[in-house]
């Protein structure tokens, strides 16, 4: 059986590129690779988040593992896209006391090559510079109505800042992982037919529908008018204005992105993800997709 486990990351277009695949399952299976994807990891039969919640020996993985042959249903190759294998997005969560990112991504990659039958694995990622990447996370926090204000979610750290060579050296270790594939998410647009062409059987790349971007995100103007709401002491579910905001302010119309940081922030991020993607580039058992 041939794994790959596309692992996101968050806010990386992982869902515009699970949402694409998704319409053409079916023709996956004919051609021998089962598509798992979030629709059916996170909710019934199978919680994966929950699952890994729980590490490695818990006493659902027996169940798991059979939900995960049952999904394949006899397919040769398997394909899981899931970007909460890493971890999740909450303050606590992205980072640990020490600043390490996605703490425990490599005990729970090991436990989903362990669910899916242990063969040998190959990650795909993508990756993002750290500002953006950060604001987006806080961002779907607030849309959560888990957050509304940056410095708290940042705990005190750079938001200029994300070790993705240290997040690969960790997953790169994990036995079972043959190699990870990495590919920068501002070259997504460009790079998505090769990357089709790596994750699915040959010659289905092209069936690959391409949809509006979905799951798009607050913008500049729609985060100021939020948090002018919730400082007017309206007694509103921040769930609901948040996504108030997404439809008012729009991307499509005109409305700037999200920034909270300032013009140095945004130029020492860029300075750190380029000396990050770098040494991603000379890493052994890592493969770096460019345009």
């Amino acid at each position: 059986m041939a794994l790959s486990i596309h692992l996101g990351a968050h806010k990386t277009a992982s869902t515009h590129l699970q949402y694409s695949l998704r319409q053409i399952r079916d023709r996956l299976h004919e051609a021998g690779l089962a598509y798992i994807d979030p629709s059916r990891l996170r909710g019934e039969p199978l919680s994966l988040s929950w699952i890994l919640a729980q590490g490695i020996g818990g006493s659902n993985d027996v169940a798991a593992g059979q939900v995960l042959r049952d999904l394949r249903q006899g397919c040769p190759d398997v394909l899981i896209s899931e970007e909460n294998i890493l971890g999740l997005t909450q303050r606590n969560r992205l980072f640990s006391r020490r600043g390490e990112f996605y703490p425990r991504a490599a005990e729970r990659v090991r436990h989903v090559i362990a669910l899916a039958g242990g063969d040998p694995a190959v990650l795909y990622l993508s990756l993002r510079d750290p500002a953006s990447f950060i604001v987006s996370a806080f961002a779907l926090q607030v849309a959560s109505g888990k957050e509304t204000d940056i410095e708290p979610y940042l705990c005190g750290r750079d938001p200029a800042h994300v070790d993705w060579a240290g997040l690969v050296r960790r997953l790169r270790a994990v036995e079972g992982v043959s190699r990870i594939v990495l590919w920068r998410y501002e070259d997504y647009p460009a790079l998505r037919p090769r990357l089709l062409e790596r994750l699915l059987p040959a010659g289905l790349a092209p069936e690959v529908p391409d949809p509006p971007p979905s799951n798009v995100g607050l913008t500049q103007a729609g985060y100021e008018w939020l948090l002018r709401r919730t400082r007017s002491g309206a007694d509103i579910d921040l769930r609901i204005l948040a996504q108030r905001a997404r439809q008012r302010f729009r991307p499509d119309d005109g409305h700037a992105p999200l920034r909270l940081f300032d013009e140095r922030t945004y130029a020492r991020s860029a300075q750190n993800y380029a000396r990050d993607i770098a040494a991603l580039r000379t890493m052994p058992a890592v493969e770096f997709l460019e345009p």
